[in-house]
Order: structure tokens, then C-alpha cells, then sequence
């Protein structure tokens, strides 16, 4: 059975909207309560943090109704990153932690990602049982007059901050000028301080939050004029985030943007020289065929796991391996914390990008022509339809010349489409008529 709430990456969709209506978040609360607290436990706790959404605030209060009904302590972290509610889930033994965002979709949209008391993102088990009790518990009232949240913000940011900040004792960053691009999001003040705490010169945009702006023609989704500001401001590298924080990608002084097979690729470069052991990595179907391809001449291992940070990881713990990341920017450093962050992968990449550079090494990686077309889809479309119209394209367009991945977004309301092959040429025609054959597929 398709499940109906949870996607690759939490839950997701228009805040108000059916089904996310405002009685679907007190529902939710109380069906994340039955899965993971016990009504004979007086230690229950559950740490809650969001973006910067206008909707944020009253779906932390429709949550914490539901999750009330059963006995527990609400925590409140404030507009954090989504990587610090799994960090401090894990350091301060919370039960559960909650970041209400939706990513890096726009305001109207809304969300949750839970996390366990390890810091990762909950199985598919717990998400399949959650959506159990949600369809048990739609019919009940939960609605409660006397809920008590505890405001940890400030802790929790500062804690955070000095978290980011222990991860390299020396970085030689005087006299680099860096670039922000904050999203309007979760890291709109943490960031900026983290990076000039280190010494960089920065320039922040788009760290004015109305409610309304995040993700607004900014953030690691839409990164047109990330170079035009890199050179404006002579930087050396522009960084920019999504917006509730765990993803990255990075603009050079020249222009060239580097997603997250050229971040891995930089970092582990800059492993290899520095004498450190890399075990193996875990990419995903979506990473580029030049990145495995660099690896195996390293003699690295390297494993592809399905689309979502959460199978990386999953894939990661099972290997024991602690490098892993999405060609979108979710760059996973186990050694350093449980979740992808931006501000620690931009870190690290700085660090070892340095160590390049001084070693006259700081190349790129030369990746085959990779195109992704995002076909919009009715949201009402049934999934057998989707799911045929998929496997007669894929079955249509087998050729050897191109490596070929159709998925429906976990997301949002479209199906990705990737073409990878050795030529812009192969790339561009093949793009066009597998979208325009899907296309077809999904109309009729």
C-alpha cells in the first residue's frame, strides 16, 4: 500500500490544505506520542525546533496538543537548523526530536522530520506505524486548552553555535571573504556567526525572514545569481544553504558551482592527502557516474542507496562507513554528527579545499553530462498510473549510451527525470524525449 503522509524526507504539504489540515497536526502529535512514548514513563520529552515558515509557530502548538495527551516534557529550540534538533536529540537524551519545516519548498508549504533518541531520522517502520495510529485516531477530538512548552531557544542556539565551532581548533581563514546565501531560512543568524566567529570576512543575503520569503528565488535551489555575488564581493567561495539548513551548495571565485558529488569530491581529495583513511562513501542513484568512477580508482568503496539523506545514512550505519551525501547538497560527516548540516559540510569543505590549494591539487571533478528535468504531475494522479507510465519509459528508452532514473519526488508533486551520458549533445536530446514520452504517459 502507498503510504499517504510521509514522503522520502518527513512529511510535507500546504499548510491548511486538506490533508494537512490544522487537526491533521493535532492528530500527528498524538499518533508521534503512541508510537514512541510510554503512558508508564515519566521521562517522555521531545525537543522542537522549525524554520522560519509563518505557519511554524501554530503547528508547534497543534503538535504539542496531541503530544500532551500522553504525559511528556515539550521543549521549544526555536528557529535552529534542522540538524541541531538531531544533534541535541541525541546529546540531551530527548525521547524524540521534531523539526517542523518544509525544506526547501516554499512558505506555503509546511512539514515535519522526527528523529529518534540516536539523532537519526526515524525508520520507515516508526513512519508506517505513525501513519497507523493517524488513521485510527482522524475521528478523535484532541484538541487541549493546557499545554505547557518550555522555551529553550536561547540554550540551544548558543549551544549550537559553540558546537560549530569546536569542529577545527585552526582554520586560516583571515583574509577569505565568503558569501552567504541563508535562504531566508533556520540558519539566518547562526550561520553568519559561525563564520565570522572563524575569522571569514562574510557577506549574508537573504537573512531577512518575513514568513512568507524563505526559499523565495534564493537558497541552494535556486542559485542564478550566487556567482554574480561571489565576484561582487571578491570571495573566494559562496555557500548556499536550503531552508531549514541540512544542504549545501557552493559557488567558486570563477563561477563554477559545485553540488554534492564536487563537495565529496573535494573532501575526500583532501583526505587522501592528508593521509586519512576513507573506508568507503554512500551516494545515491542520482550520483554522478565520474564520482563512483574516482573512487574506484582511489580503490574507495562506494555504495548507491535509494533518493533521501535517510537512506544514505541507513546504508552508511549498516557499512560502518562515515562519508556520505545526495548530489542535491545532504552531506553526511558521521564522525562530526548524525545528520547532513550545512554550516559543518561548508566547514569541512573549506578545511580540506585549503589543504588542496596549498598543494597546487585543488582541481575539479570532471563529471559526465548529467541533466534533471522536474515533470510537474496532478496531485490527484493514482499512483498505478505513475508507476506504469515510469516503467514503460524506462522500458522504452534502455540504451546503453545513457544511464537513465525516473522517480515521482517524495517532495513534491512531479516526477524527476536524470539522463546522464557522455555527451551534452546525447544528454540534451535524450532529456527531451523521455520528458516528452513521460509526459504523453501521464496525460492520457
Amino acid at each position: 500500500m502507498p503510504r499517504k503522509y510521509f514522503g522520502t524526507d518527513g512529511i510535507r504539504g500546504e499548510f491548511g490544505e486538506y490533508p494537512y489540515t490544522r487537526n491533521f497536526f493535532r492528530v500527528l502529535g498524538a499518533s508521534i506520542g503512541k508510537t514512541f512514548f510510554s503512558k508508564d514513563n515519566k521521562n517522555n520529552s521531545v525537543i522542537i525546533g522549525s524554520d522560519t515558515r509563518e505557519s511554524s509557530d501554530e503547528i508547534i502548538n497543534l503538535l504539542a496538543e496531541g503530544l500532551q495527551f500522553i504525559d511528556c516534557k515539550i521543549d521549544i529550540a526555536g528557529i535552529v537548523p534542522t540538524p541541531a534538533i538531531a544533534h541535541f536529540t541525541k546529546e540531551k537524551n530527548y525521547t524524540i526530536g521534531i523539526m517542523v519545516s518544509a525544506s526547501h519548498n516554499l512558505y506555503h508549504d509546511n512539514g515535519i522530520k522526527i528523529f529518534n533518541s540516536y539523532g537519526h531520522k526515524i525508520s520507515i517502520d516508526n513512519e508506517n506505524l505513525i501513519e497507523d495510529y493517524i488513521e485510527t485516531l482522524k475521528e478523535k477530538e484532541f484538541k487541549n486548552d493546557n499545554i505547557v512548552l518550555n522555551n529553550v531557544s536561547v540554550e540551544i542556539k548558543n549551544e549550537y553555535i559553540k558546537f560549530c565551532l569546536k569542529q577545527f581548533e585552526k582554520f586560516e581563514s583571515n583574509n577569505i571573504n565568503i558569501t552567504l546565501d541563508l535562504a531566508n531560512g533556520s540558519n539566518y543568524q547562526i550561520a553568519e556567526e559561525v563564520f565570522k566567529k572563524y575569522g571569514f570576512n562574510v557577506f549574508a543575503y537573504n537573512n531577512e525572514p518575513n514568513g512568507k520569503n524563505i526559499n523565495k528565488n534564493c537558497g541552494s535551489t535556486s542559485i542564478d545569481n550566487l556567482p554574480d555575488l561571489v565576484k561582487k564581493n571578491n570571495s573566494d567561495y559562496g555557500l548556499s544553504m536550503d531552508g531549514d539548513g541540512d544542504r549545501i551548495v557552493i559557488a567558486d571565485k570563477s563561477g563554477k558551482i559545485l553540488d554534492g558529488d564536487d563537495i565529496l569530491y573535494t573532501i575526500i581529495r583532501g583526505k587522501l592527502l592528508n593521509k586519512e583513511e576513507v573506508k568507503g562513501v554512500v551516494g545515491t542513484t542520482m550520483t554522478n557516474l565520474a564520482f563512483e568512477n574516482f573512487l574506484a580508482k582511489e580503490k574507495i568503496k562506494f555504495l548507491r542507496s535509494s533518493v533521501g539523506d535517510k537512506n544514505v545514512l541507513e546504508e552508511m550505519i549498516k557499512n560502518d562507513f562515515s562519508i556520505g551525501g545526495e548530489t542535491s547538497g545532504h552531506i553526511l560527516l558521521l564522525d562530526k554528527l548524525t545528520s547532513g548540516d550545512s554550516i559543518i559540510a561548508s566547514l569541512v569543505f573549506l578545511y580540506y579545499s585549503s589543504i588542496l590549494k596549498s598543494s597546487g591539487s585543488n582541481d575539479f571533478l570532471k563529471k559526465f553530462p548529467q541533466k534533471i528535468t522536474n515533470l510537474k504531475i496532478n496531485k490527484n494522479l493514482p499512483e498505478n498510473i505513475i508507476n506504469i507510465a515510469i516503467k514503460e519509459t524506462l522500458d522504452k528508452y534502455i540504451d546503453n549510451r545513457i544511464r537513465l532514473i525516473i522517480r515521482k519526488s517524495g517532495t513534491e508533486n512531479c516526477v524527476r527525470i536524470m539522463v546522464e551520458a557522455e555527451s551534452d549533445k546525447i544528454v540534451y536530446e535524450k532529456s527531451k524525449e523521455v520528458s516528452n514520452f513521460l509526459s504523453g504517459k501521464l496525460k492520457k
